[in-house]
């Protein structure tokens, strides 16, 4: 289990830096706005996460289900009102409409913040154990 949060720190390493290539104008069309700001602090946020479970600190695992639930769900209203998304990293969305709204589920966030959540419950249990 040690070489799978190894790789999943790593996947998330690469996702955040992805993030922040977007972010800072280097890969894509560049943000603006708020948009920009969001993905911004949701990269740096996974970069460091990154960083930490690399040294297999607790608080970054923490900090990647952060990062990943943020990018879970995106909502977009018709009536253009609030909207809400962080499409940070890799994204394959599940659209969901509805009468009122879009929503859109990030598949890929989805799994990877299963994967850090299996991580989070495996991890206690080995420290019990030695």
């Amino acid at each position: 289990m040690l070489e799978f949060e190894k790789w999943l720190a790593r996947v998330l390493l690469l996702n955040s830096a992805l993030a922040l290539g977007v972010s800072l104008g280097l890969l894509g069309e560049p943000l603006s706005g708020t948009g920009l700001h969001l993905v911004f602090g949701a990269a740096l946020l996974g970069f460091l996460s990154a960083v930490l479970s690399l040294k297999r600190w607790l608080p970054g695992v923490w900090g990647g289900a952060l990062y990943y639930l943020l990018q879970v769900a995106s909502y977009f209203p018709f009536d253009g009102s609030a909207s809400f998304s962080v499409k940070a990293g890799v994204s394959i969305g599940l659209v969901l409409r509805f009468p009122n709204a879009v929503v859109v589920l990030n598949m890929v966030a989805l799994l990877l913040l299963a994967a850090t959540m299996a991580v989070l419950v495996w991890r206690p249990r080995t420290k019990l154990s030695n």
